[in-house]
């Protein structure tokens, strides 16, 4: 029985390191969305930019107007490039954490087949020693007769 106890330590905390890793996937991923969101924010306020430069290059737009409009795109460019950049760093650790999750849940689910296994075999046991006794006594009431 000492083993047992044992074993059930180590899958309890195998659990417990699967329940926290879901856990951290869940934040990682809610961060993850919400970076994606304003990637895709930036992007279409880039498109924006560029469609109205383009309805005023058709009328006439002054110079300073044009380098504004220039300048403002070029800072959504470096402000895209670097949440592009935290973004793909976040779809990695987002993926390296989702394999972890995946070997934690077969570990998990390996140590209850285990656990199965044994509760089992302990039953089987327990009938056959069972099954010895009663024979047991069954030949010492029929020696007795």
């Amino acid at each position: 029985m000492e083993s047992d106890y044992r074993f059930e330590r180590v899958m309890k905390l195998a659990d417990h390191e699967k329940q926290n890793l879901e856990i951290e996937y869940k934040q990682l991923y809610e961060q993850f969305d919400q970076i994606a969101h304003r990637l895709i924010d930036l992007v279409d306020q880039k498109e924006s930019i560029q469609m109205d430069i383009q309805k005023k290059m058709v009328q006439a737009m002054r110079v300073d107007q044009m380098t504004l409009k220039f300048s403002d795109i070029n800072k959504l460019e470096l402000l895209i490039e670097e949440t592009r950049k935290y973004f793909l760093s976040l779809k990695e650790r987002l993926e390296a954490l989702q394999t972890k999750l995946q070997e934690k849940t077969i570990e998990v689910k390996k140590y209850k087949k285990l656990k199965e296994r044994r509760q089992s075999f302990e039953r089987k046991q327990k009938i056959r020693a069972e099954m010895k006794e009663m024979d047991e006594i069954a030949g010492r009431r029929a020696a007795n007769r």
